[in-house]
């Protein structure tokens, strides 16, 4: 058999394999260039998580695995010294208020959705004394002390169905706190007994007196607090 002769023999042996797999040469090459693309994007995408004053968020630079698909990272918040003054209000009987605002940013693409929980870690100082409560508000300039009600401490922005979104999604807190002075009344008695001068005997005088006391703080010593944004993704059928 000629040399041109098995050439032709060996392009035809080709050609039948193609077709018992269904696809002609360059559609098998389209196809594993399609398989490849979709295997490197949709399991990893991007996430992006932060938090923080609003305009000015902190983000997320690492998190952990947790098995199940899952990956949780926190980005603290602190506050204190520079509202102390303003939640105090001189120890007015009628106590003071303070509402501060708090941007978060996420961003989760492909097959992974992100939730987040919001924990308080409050010590001593005005802040220790005060009642504080987590509010989401539709913008920074919501956030007021005029807030009331239960409030809320965690959110799911993103689902586990897939997204491409390129766009970080941006939401606002309200962290309101509410001081009232601690005071209490105090009533007592004192008797004075001693001896009489003038006859055999003894002379006894009792006076009572009475006063409010109450706690008081330094606002210049108030020490820092933390809300901390620990946020958490998660695949499909799972949770944050």
């Amino acid at each position: 058999m000629s040399r041109d002769r098995r050439a032709l023999r060996g392009a035809l042996v080709a050609c039948a394999v193609a077709a018992v797999v269904g696809v002609g040469a360059g559609g098998a090459l389209a196809l594993w260039s399609d398989t490849d693309t979709v295997t490197a994007r949709m399991p990893v995408g991007v996430m992006v998580f932060g938090a923080g004053a609003p305009g000015a968020p902190v983000y997320a630079t690492s998190d952990a695995p947790l098995g199940d698909g899952r990956n949780r990272g926190s980005v603290p918040f602190t506050f204190g010294p520079a509202q102390a003054a303003a939640l105090y209000a001189g120890n007015n009987p009628a106590g003071g208020a303070v509402a501060i605002p708090v941007q978060v940013d996420s961003l989760a693409q492909g097959h992974r959705g992100l939730g987040y929980v919001l924990g308080l870690s409050v010590t001593g100082g005005i802040f220790g004394a005060a009642d504080l409560v987590t509010y989401p508000v539709a913008s920074a300039e919501a956030c007021t002390t005029a807030l009331t009600g239960p409030g809320a401490s965690s959110a799911t922005p993103w689902p586990a169905t897939y997204s491409a979104s390129t766009t970080v999604r941006t939401e606002y807190w309200c962290l309101v706190a509410r001081y009232v002075p601690t005071r209490w009344a105090h009533t007592d008695t004192a008797t004075a007994t001693a001896p009489n001068p003038l006859v055999p005997g003894t002379l006894q005088a009792q006076d009572s007196w009475s006063a409010t006391a109450q706690q008081t703080y330094d606002p210049a010593a108030e020490p820092t607090h933390t809300l901390t944004f620990t946020f958490t993704s998660f695949r499909p059928g799972g949770a944050p």
